[in-house]
Order: structure tokens, then C-alpha cells, then sequence
């Protein structure tokens, strides 16, 4: 005679009542999130938009002028806040706009802008007693550049040394100007 095995039904978890169970904990689940993200939305956003409000228009990089006419045809009014130096953004353009560019605003708010004052001036180092080729690399590290270079003979015994510069240290030019050097010499009855 053949022996029967006995073996249990189907692991508990996977018979249908407890699947019934799982699905409607799940469902009840989704509906508590469905109805607290519609409650948290209608809570936290703001109301619907009206036909008066309006997208800014982005002026960033622009001259002035060109600014001003696209802020007033958008519908918004625009207010100069100063200027700014800016490396990268030219002199006149517009280099910060507030509120940023897309941001939705009711018309005729007004738009603040700072426009760029050009590359920052760079400020004549004091290279006094300094010799030649080490008044040029701080010069030139300091963004400027050794414009013209003329010789005073007599007075110094040191040849090759800085007097002075045209213009005065301390004194601010565009970045990349020349700034002359005036250098001791030999007088001419030395060996």
C-alpha cells in the first residue's frame, strides 16, 4: 500500500481572504494620500491665476533701453537699483533683473534692474624699487600692462629699478590699460 503524505494547503499569506485584505489596505492607503496631496495642494498653492497676470520677460544682458521698452510692452514698469561691475556683462546691459525672469506677477509691477558698470578698474600697484621684470609680472598680475618705459640717467646708483609710474600707484584704470614706468640708468661717464 502506498503511503499518502500529508501536506498542508498553500502558504497562508497567498489564500484569497488574505489577498482581499491586502488590496483593500492598499486602497485605503491611496485614498488617505489621494486626499491628502488635493488637501495640501488646494492648501499650500496659491489660487488660479487671473487674465491680469503676467510672465516677466527675461532683460538679462540687455542695454537699458531695450530693457525698459520690453518690461513696458510686457505690461510692468522698470527701476533703474545702480550698477554693478561685471566681467562678463558690458557695460549698459542689464545684469540683474528682480523678480527673475518667468516668475508670474500681476501687471504693472515693477521690475528692479542693476545694470553692469563694465569690467571692475584695476588699481595701479606700487612697484617702486622694484626691478624691471618683476614691476612687469606684478603690473600684469594686477591686469594691467607695462605701456611705456623711459630711462632716468644719474641720481640712482642701481640701474634697471623702478622711479616711478604714470600714473601714481593707488590710482584706478580700465583692466588691460598700459601703465608707464620710469627707471633708473647709468650715467653715461660710468664704466
Amino acid at each position: 500500500m502506498r503511503t499518502r503524505r500529508h501536506t498542508q494547503p498553500g502558504f497562508a499569506p497567498f489564500r484569497g481572504t488574505a489577498w482581499r485584505r491586502f488590496g483593500r489596505d492598499i486602497g485605503l492607503v491611496a485614498l488617505t494620500f489621494a486626499v491628502g496631496y488635493v488637501i495640501s495642494s488646494y492648501w499650500i498653492a496659491p489660487g488660479p491665476l487671473t487674465s491680469e497676470d503676467h510672465a516677466i520677460p527675461r532683460v538679462l544682458g540687455l542695454p537699458v533701453d531695450a530693457a525698459r521698452t520690453a518690461l513696458t510692452t510686457a505690461g510692468f514698469r522698470s527701476r533703474i537699483e545702480g550698477e554693478r561691475p561685471s566681467a562678463g556683462v558690458p557695460r549698459g546691459a542689464i545684469l540683474w533683473q528682480d523678480p527673475p525672469p518667468s516668475m508670474v506677477v500681476p501687471a504693472n509691477a515693477t521690475v528692479e534692474l542693476v545694470q553692469s558698470a563694465g569690467p571692475a578698474p584695476v588699481t595701479v600697484p606700487d612697484v617702486i624699487g622694484f626691478a624691471l621684470p618683476a614691476a612687469r609680472k606684478v603690473i600684469e598680475a594686477a591686469g594691467a600692462r607695462v605701456g611705456r618705459v623711459d630711462t632716468v640717467r644719474g641720481g640712482d646708483p642701481e640701474p634697471g629699478v623702478v622711479i616711478a609710474t604714470r600714473p601714481p600707484p593707488g590710482n584706478g584704470r580700465p583692466r588691460g590699460s598700459a601703465v608707464g614706468l620710469v627707471v633708473s640708468g647709468r650715467d653715461g661717464g660710468g664704466p
